[in-house]
């Protein structure tokens, strides 16, 4: 019923935002600095690992943990008491995990509850649908929270959102782009690091990071020691029918493991590309969610429900009638079934009913031809006004030339 009165709005509103404004091409001017780089031993007892992330010079990451708390949590008790309700029914993660999950309590000093509950950020965010984002509406809100859930609306992050595109360029090889959208970004932004885990005294993988965080959202292998590499990147994906959010709920107190440390683990034991999508396919779900998977030459992008994959895009094949064979794209939405909800994310730059992914086709269109992208396009695809939202981080992959560019935009 929600999806009907979406796209019955969304017929009215069309005229009107062609009236309103004109989509901007123009490029966002970004300064960026470079991540922080911390090594996590995989060796090391699981509660040590990340005894001198708080301290690496020119970070702030502890204070900023406790200004996301104070700021966000710590005078709102129907949010937390949910949160922890939930974080309680759930259970303990795996031993490895929780173990990371108390030591990073211990050593920034935060309420354990709080930062157990923060590693169900993706799945919670699934709940989080652009328009009940927009309105605020408590009528659109209980289409998908039970009234005993309603206060997860008071979920200051949003995101995290994104683009992804996976290329053929034109001398051949694939790269990869990558925005990770993520409010409040004052916040988010100054807990962006680079992890790279190690395991023997060699580098298994790498993976942008946030601080308090023990799972990957971009993770990526390349280089000697991987047989062929692979880069995987992780988008919210919101529910594609009716029951998710029961579902989702229904995985997360079943005690199933969150997505991200399920990724982490494929990037942990699998070295190759068609093995680690083999997996990610495979593997089973807690929450709807993007796998944006790029290695040498090659590209999917899986739309992941809990118990399986409900779409794929390759690149090189005909996706799309529509659309060029030269590059597969993603941002947070089913835009290959019409998802209607893509229309009202208000977080491009150039607001509601003019969605990110739009934006970033349309430049790629007019900047490139089929076989003609470079990294330089597709970094100025990612800053182009219509695509850069509450950016975090971004970064270009391409694992054939064991190249990575990670960068964490300066405050616009």
């Amino acid at each position: 019923v929600l999806l009907d009165t979406m796209r019955s709005t969304l017929t009215t509103l069309v005229g009107i935002c062609c009236i309103l404004s004109i989509i901007s091409t123009c490029i966002i001017s970004t300064d960026a600095h470079d991540l922080a780089v911390y090594t996590i031993d995989l060796d090391a007892p699981p509660e040590e690992r990340y005894e001198g992330l708080f301290n690496i010079p020119n970070t702030n990451f502890n204070k900023t943990v406790w200004k996301f708390y104070n700021d966000h949590f710590a005078n709102a008790p129907k949010l937390t008491k949910i949160l922890y309700e939930i974080s309680d029914k759930r259970g303990d993660e795996n031993e490895e995990q929780q173990k990371e999950i108390e030591g990073l309590a211990q050593m920034s000093k935060l309420p354990l509850k709080f930062v157990k509950s923060i590693q169900m950020l993706y799945e919670l965010q699934t709940i989080m649908v652009p328009i009940v984002n927009f309105t605020q509406s408590a009528a659109l809100a209980s289409e998908f929270l039970p009234p005993e859930y309603r206060a997860l609306s008071q979920i200051p992050w949003r995101g995290p959102g994104c683009t992804g595109i996976i290329a053929r360029t034109s001398d051949g090889t694939v790269s990869h782009a990558r925005n990770l959208d993520f409010s409040p970004t004052d916040i988010m932004a100054d807990l962006v690091y680079e992890g790279v885990f190690v395991k023997g005294g060699k580098e298994i993988f790498r993976s942008q990071l946030i601080a308090g965080y023990t799972m990957v959202i971009t993770g990526f292998k390349m280089g000697a020691d991987a047989e062929d590499g692979y880069v995987i990147e992780r988008n919210t994906r919101y529910a594609d029918h009716k029951r998710g959010f029961e579902e989702m709920m229904e995985n997360l107190f079943s005690g199933r493991q969150l997505n991200g440390w399920t990724l982490r683990k494929v990037l942990e034991s699998v070295d190759n590309y068609d093995e680690a999508v083999a997996a990610v396919a495979a593997a089973p779900y807690t929450s709807t969610e993007y796998a944006i998977m790029s290695g040498v030459r090659k590209g999917t992008i899986m739309a992941r429900n809990p118990d399986g994959v409900a779409h794929t895009q390759v690149l090189g094949e005909e996706n799309d009638k529509e659309r060029r064979d030269d590059y597969i794209i993603m941002t947070n939405f089913d835009f290959y079934w019409g998802d209607v909800r893509e229309w009202f994310d208000p977080t491009g730059g150039n607001g509601m009913f003019h969605p990110r992914r739009v934006a970033a086709e349309e430049y790629l269109a007019k900047h490139s031809r089929p076989g003609t992208i470079t990294d330089q396009v597709l970094w100025d695809t990612l800053n182009n006004k219509g695509t850069f939202a509450d950016t975090v981080f971004q970064g270009v992959f391409n694992v054939e030339k064991a190249a990575a560019t990670l960068t964490v935009p300066d405050a616009q």
